[in-house]
Order: structure tokens, then sequence, then C-alpha cells
């Protein structure tokens, strides 16, 4: 597998790991189609990956030139052909739900993909997502985002955190001074100390 020397790291899914090998290479096992195979982008992983990050059944590597190679079951975050475009460069970090991903650019855009339900499927709020994302926070459905004006922006399961609407109608972003993340919740912490939940 060629893991026996050079290797750097390790991330894992729940079916499959991926090892990061020194020289920015990766190496795949365990359940083909959870990550465990990544020959249909394997010539994309043989040098500059700089970090991986995982869903519970796909694999997201982000490389040196900002590119994001995916791999894994599709339904988890696996296929990202319709964002392949935007994942070709400017891409800083990637944050993941349990089927669904999000990249940070170096523009502080996000760019998502995997199951709609768990916050693959961002068009919603597509137009407050464009530029300027400073933080972002993940439960295992949904996402929430911080932008530098101020804005809080949330979507994916309403019923894991997808609508701050919902149960913290009165929080501005502005006020936010950070967010925690469950299971299925978000708590954020504002400027006063005082916390508001929803999820």
């Amino acid at each position: 597998m060629g893991v026996s020397t050079g290797v750097r790291d390790i991330f894992a899914n729940e079916w499959a790991f991926a090892a990061l090998k020194c020289d920015g290479s990766v190496v795949v096992w365990g359940d083909t189609g959870k990550g465990g195979n990544a020959a249909m982008v394997a010539n994309q992983l043989t040098e500059g990956v700089q970090r991986i990050f995982a869903t519970i059944g796909a694999f997201a590597a982000v490389k040196n030139d900002g590119s994001v190679v995916t791999w894994g079951d599709a339904n988890f975050g696996g296929e990202s052909q319709a964002v392949a475009e935007d994942l070709r460069r400017g891409v800083v970090r990637v944050y993941s739900t349990v089927r669904a991903f999000a990249a940070l650019t170096d523009r502080g855009g996000i760019i998502t993909w995997g199951h709609p339900d768990c916050g693959g499927d961002s068009k919603a709020v597509a137009d407050r997502l464009c530029t300027g994302v400073t933080r972002l926070w993940a439960t295992s459905a949904a996402f929430a985002a911080l932008t530098a004006n101020g804005d809080l922006v949330t979507w994916g399961d309403p019923n894991s955190g997808g609508d701050f609407q919902a149960g913290a109608s009165s929080l501005s972003g502005s006020d936010v001074r950070t967010i925690f993340s469950s299971k299925s919740a978000f708590a954020a912490l504002t400027r006063n100390g005082s916390v508001a939940a929803w999820g």
C-alpha cells in the first residue's frame, strides 16, 4: 500500500483511511465505495496534497495550488463535478458535515457540495457567501458562517442548526464572538456574554 515509510499524517472516515505522505502523495485503503479506492483521481494525488478532510463516507484533499480533489461515495460528498471549476484554485480550508463539504476560499467565498439536506446545497444563501466569510462551523448536517460585515449565515438541515432564525431570530452576526457546535445544534457566544442557541 506504500505506507511502510514516509507517512506524515493519517485521516479517516467511518469506512476508510487516507495516508498523506511527506512527498505530498496520498495512499488510501478500506471500503472501496467509501473512499478506500481513489483510482478515478489517482493521478491528482501523486504530489502536492497539503491536507485531507472527510465526511463519513468520502474525502476531500486540498492541494498546494488551492485546488481540491474528492473521492468516495457521491452521496457523502465524494463527487464534486457540479462545482469542479470553482474547486480548481483558491481553496484554503474545507469543512464537513456527515454528508457534505464546504470549502472556504482565499476571497472568503464558500463552495458547497454533497448531500443537499446536509449542507451540500447553499443556493438559497449563495449571494451572502460569495465573499467575506471569515469563520465557518458545522454540526452533523448544517453549516454556520460569519462574514466580515457581521452577517450570520446558516444552511443545511433546520433540525441540525441550518436555520438560526427558527431559534435565535433576534441574533445578529455582529454580536457574535464565536460559535460552538454539537451534533445537531449551534450555540453562539455574544459579545455581551449571553448565549443564543438553535438547532
